[in-house]
């Protein structure tokens, strides 16, 4: 009996070195994880989101800004749509914002020009997105300011510009007397 414990002692200890010699394993598509795929299913909401917002703000007063030192209503879903696709192009593609931007005269545009414009820029985006693999996304990069970031990092940061300018239009909505779209979760 003593001579078959130590032989399963070693039978265990040789098993266990074989397991952890062994190389890894490749894991099954059904196992395997994708930050831009779980990813572009929050962004896609967030669109929605937008929509939703546009669609709560009465036409007749998308020029309404609360002081003349912020954007407008429109210019808002406008810089929301626009600055995405940039600040994607930069920090995933390596692409520099256009030297030469056209000029938009949002106070103009109809409704539906603003959307279009918003939701073709915001799918773009979507785009972008996707198209990086989780090896891309840990690339070293640069941030506007200077400082070392990923292209995770960069990724991110396009979201939460996009949250932080679709508060302040949900803030239109609400100081206006509107009733904004409830936030709901992914």
């Amino acid at each position: 009996m003593k001579n078959l414990t130590k032989h399963s002692l070693w039978v265990t200890v040789i098993v266990l070195l074989l397991i952890q010699c062994a190389p890894p394993q490749e894991a099954s598509d059904e196992s395997t994880y994708s930050f831009t795929e779980g990813h572009i299913k929050v962004w896609n909401a967030a669109i929605d989101q937008i929509v939703e917002l546009s669609d709560a703000m009465p036409v007749d007063m998308y020029n309404y800004k609360p002081s003349d030192s912020v954007r407008t209503f429109a210019e808002q879903l406008i810089h929301i749509g626009g600055s995405s696709v940039v600040i994607a192009n930069l920090y995933l593609k390596d692409i520099p914002p256009p030297e030469d931007r056209p000029d938009m005269d949002v106070a103009n545009m109809s409704k539906e020009e603003i959307m279009k414009f918003v939701i073709t820029s915001l799918e773009q985006t979507g785009e972008i997105i996707s198209s990086m693999s989780d090896q891309q996304l840990m690339e070293k990069i640069k941030s506007f300011g200077g400082n070392d970031m990923t292209r995770l990092e960069g990724l991110l940061t396009v979201h939460d510009h996009l949250t932080n300018h679709k508060a302040k239009a949900n803030l239109y909505v609400r100081i206006t007397g509107n009733k904004p779209p409830s936030y709901r979760y992914y």
